[in-house]
Order: structure tokens, then C-alpha cells, then sequence
């Protein structure tokens, strides 16, 4: 695929990763076992003089009380964090990719500079989580309380929409059946919003053109690929059948979505 905007080493690692067995996993369940473990691995890591983070791949943490803790510059990587506090506990500059949240205590959780990418932040309170330069592609914050009570600057990636919020018309893209390329436009007033990736929805829509992948055929209709009785015409202004769900993070429901990329589009229907 040729996802010119998108996270391409997340995206191959995801499409390649082989699950292992929640039994192979390792378990922490002990403050006093995590510290010694996090002793013994930074030492190594300096000791070996490797540039690469203390490894806790796979680890699941449960019911452990980290408020406070430094969880810095570690690999978490599809970690999963069950019924602990991390109030204030300080991740930054970790690999957090994958990392699964469940029923935890993440407010004023620092994940500084973090990749982040895949998280899943169901149900979780991230009211004061400081996500200052972070990476959340592909995160899920469906759910969670207090999305917009975060931490945010220029530097973090993925929170912010990647199109116009509001008051401001723009060209997006989707593909139907038999690989028709729509081109639509987005009004000034019409409802749009997007959650962590590429992906958005509109709740309006006029058809400006169809086209083949190649752009050598015009076509005036195009059938949607997931209602057969909704069809995109050219000229005729859209809006979706089923209502538009004005929650962002609500990724997949309602609204006629949209690519703002023409190839992002077409890579992701034909791959």
C-alpha cells in the first residue's frame, strides 16, 4: 500500500504480527517484583551499552499501584495494564504501541513523546493525561471519559482532526463497488469529524466526479460497498441514510465517510 500520510511501520508491523498465547505473556502482579525487574533490566540495558529500552513486551500488569511511578523510556509494547493506578505515572519516551488500558486510574498519566499507536483508552478516565509530542494513530478513545480534557501541543500527533473542523468546505474521497473513485465535496456547514487515522465522516455530501482507479473511465453512479441501496451520483448532493453520530471518536457509525486522499482511498479498497 501507498499510505502517503500514514504510520507505514505501524501498519506493516500490525499486518505482520503473529499473536502469542495469553499463557506465554508474562504476569506482574507485585510493586516490590516490578521494581526489582525495572533495577535489573535498566542496568543491563546500560551495562551492555545497547541503545535499544528495557524490555516488557506482552507484560501484563495487574492490580499494581504505579501512581508516581518512572515508567520512562521502557518497551511496552502490546503491554496490557489491568486494574492499576497510574495516576501521574510517567511514561514518557516509552515505546507504547498496542498498549491495552483496562479499568484503570490514568489521570495526569504522562505519555510525553510516547508512540502510542493502537492503544486501546476504552472506558478509561484521561482527564489531565499529557500527551505533549505523543503519537496516538490508530487509537481508540471510543468510550473513554474526558477525551477532551487532555494534554495536547503541536507536537502531538493524531488528536487533532486532520480536516477542517468547521466553517470550511474541502475535497474528499471514497471508493465503491467495481473500484469506483468518488470525488465529493464537503460543505462549509455540513457536521464532519475524524478519530485517530485517515478516515472521517460527513454528515453531507455533493458528488463532484466518478472515476475508475486509473482515472481513464467517468462513470455517473457508483454503488456504495456497504448499503447496495445507496448510490452516489454525480451532481446530486448526499446526505447518509442512517443519520450522522457527531461523536468523533465513534470511528465506525454513521455519517458518510471519507478519505481526504485520493490514493489513501484507493490503496486501502483494493489492498
Amino acid at each position: 500500500m501507498n499510505f502517503t500520510m500514514s504510520e507505514m511501520d505501524f501498519i506493516e508491523d500490525a499486518e505482520s504480527y503473529v499473536p502469542i498465547a495469553e499463557s506465554e505473556k508474562p504476569v506482574i502482579k507485585s510493586e516490590e517484583e516490578l521494581r526489582q525487574l525495572l533495577e535489573k533490566r535498566r542496568a543491563e540495558t546500560a551495562e551492555n551499552g545497547r541503545s535499544g529500552m528495557p524490555d516488557f513486551i506482552h507484560t501484563k500488569f495487574i492490580g499494581l499501584d504505579l501512581s508516581g511511578w518512572d515508567m520512562t523510556d521502557l518497551n511496552l509494547k502490546r503491554a496490557t495494564f489491568d486494574g492499576c493506578n497510574l495516576n501521574k505515572t510517567d511514561f514518557s519516551g516509552s515505546d507504547m504501541d498496542h498498549v491495552a488500558f483496562y479499568n484503570n486510574d490514568l489521570r495526569g498519566m504522562k505519555l510525553c513523546k510516547c508512540n502510542a499507536r493502537g492503544c486501546s483508552f476504552r472506558f478509561q478516565n484521561m482527564e489531565g493525561m499529557d500527551l505533549s509530542g505523543a503519537n496516538i494513530y490508530a487509537s481508540v478513545l471510543e468510550d473513554a471519559i474526558n477525551q477532551d480534557k487532555v494534554i495536547t501541543d503541536e507536537d502531538t500527533r493524531w488528536y487533532k482532526m486532520r480536516c477542517p473542523e468547521i466553517g470550511e468546505a474541502f475535497i474528499a474521497w471514497k471508493c465503491c463497488t467495481d473500484l469506483r473513485v468518488v470525488m465529493m465535496l464537503v460543505p462549509r456547514e455540513a457536521k464532519r469529524c475524524m478519530a485517530t487515522m485517515e478516515t472521517g465522516r460527513a454528515e453531507k455530501v455533493k458528488v463532484l466526479k466518478i472515476t475508475s482507479i486509473d482515472e481513464t473511465e467517468n462513470y455517473t453512479w457508483a454503488q456504495s460497498t456497504v448499503d447496495p441501496d445507496f448510490y452516489y451520483e454525480v451532481g446530486k448532493w448526499l446526505e447518509p441514510a442512517n443519520g450522522f453520530q457527531e461523536d468523533r471518536w465513534k470511528d465506525s457509525s454513521p455519517g458518510i465517510h471519507f478519505f481526504l486522499d485520493r490514493q489513501q482511498c484507493v490503496d486501502y479498497q483494493s489492498k
